[in-house]
């Protein structure tokens, strides 16, 4: 084991998770990490709840926040830290496309479906849009985007958002 630094990480973890996160995170960003990450870990079990995921006040006011929430349940640290790479100032469009790609897969199987679509609508819309608005903006998007399957693949998802901006970034602060 490497030598053991601040926060209780080896110099040996923190290029292992550099390495993880495709080298999005600098050793400083990935001992702020650490340390916000052991702030929410509040039984130092070695992993976050859902329900502790949703305490970073970023998250609890996001529309997302119930499917962001079912993708976090019980994660550990570098579960985290690769969540977290997508939203990194260092990630690439194709990463941050990936990481909104997993958001809008409800259930996971590589295809964002129309059930997928109007589920992600109904979250971010809340009540202002009506269930035949919903159905309309579906079928449109998959028209638009050419889909004639059963939904959208990763690689069709990039296409149809070919040409519109991706900003996905979380600053780390190092005082977190």
């Amino acid at each position: 084991m490497g030598q053991v630094m601040s926060y209780g990480l080896t110099q040996t973890d923190v290029e292992e998770l550099r390495t993880h996160s495709g080298g999005k995170f600098s050793q400083q960003e990935i001992e702020a990490l650490y340390k916000r990450f052991r702030s929410l870990d509040r039984g130092r079990k070695g992993y976050i709840s859902a329900e502790e995921f949703m305490n970073i006040p970023e998250l609890s006011i996001n529309p997302l926040s119930h499917r962001l929430e079912r993708m976090c349940e019980s994660i550990n640290f570098k579960e985290f830290v690769g969540l977290l790479a997508a939203f990194s100032r260092n990630a690439s469009r194709e990463d941050k496309l990936k990481a909104i790609f997993a958001v809008y897969d409800i259930d996971g199987d590589g295809i964002v479906t129309a059930d997928d679509l109007g589920l992600m609508l109904r979250h971010l819309a809340g009540s202002s849009l009506g269930e035949e608005n919903i159905t309309m903006i579906v079928q449109r998007a998959f028209e638009e985007g050419g889909v004639t399957g059963k939904g959208f693949a990763f690689d069709d998802f990039a296409h149809a958002l070919q040409g519109s901006p991706v900003q996905l970034q979380v600053d780390i602060p190092s005082d977190w």
